[in-house]
């Protein structure tokens, strides 16, 4: 084999070796979420909403141009952390809006967790699921509100300003899956 030969083939496998990095670096990389940067560290207002709501309590509606923004109390930890989501919905886009949901827990007064999720939707909960929200809206007729677990998901309930209205939130860890009024 000539020099010539030999210095290809070097160069092959050196670009090989580059690519196989490269590629699996991108992996990691997009698995950690370095692609998809959390929304609340380009757009200020979601932390600012989040500590509003975990300071008043109550949930917020904020709108700035094209975005309007509801931020919703879900729920506190046995440990007083509270859980909050941040639903952006983009005006402008075809039917249904745009959104972006940034999920946070707060714990005394310091952001402890953001995650953002895309719902899963009414649809795509686990089969099992569907019977313990069906007991769950039941129980906050009764009650005012109800909360259960089923694997790893939880389920919360609680009634609105309408009599017989009952908003259902279902939370995979801290992430909010599904919302839906009943």
């Amino acid at each position: 084999m000539q020099y010539e030969e030999k210095m290809i083939i070097k160069h092959k496998q050196i670009l090989l070796l580059s690519l196989y990095f490269i590629l699996s670096f991108s992996t990691q990389a997009f698995a950690f979420g370095i692609f998809n940067i959390p929304y609340n560290k380009s757009d200020s207002n979601f932390n600012k909403l989040a500590m509003r709501v975990y300071n008043s309590g109550s949930p917020y509606i904020y709108t700035n141009g094209a975005y309007t923004y509801n931020a919703l109390p879900i729920t506190t930890t046995i440990s007083g952390c509270k859980l909050i989501s941040i639903i952006r919905k983009t005006q402008g886009f075809p039917k249904p809006a745009y959104w972006i949901i940034e999920n946070y827990k707060i714990c005394s007064g310091n952001i402890a967790d953001v995650k953002n999720t895309n719902m899963a939707g009414w649809d795509n909960l686990p089969n099992g699921i569907k019977p313990v929200i069906n007991n769950i809206i039941a129980e906050a007729r009764q009650y005012g509100k109800a909360k259960a677990n089923y694997y790893g998901y939880r389920v919360i309930a609680k009634t609105g300003a309408y009599i017989g209205t009952v908003f259902v939130y279902v939370l995979n860890g801290i992430k909010l899956e599904s919302m839906v009024k009943f």
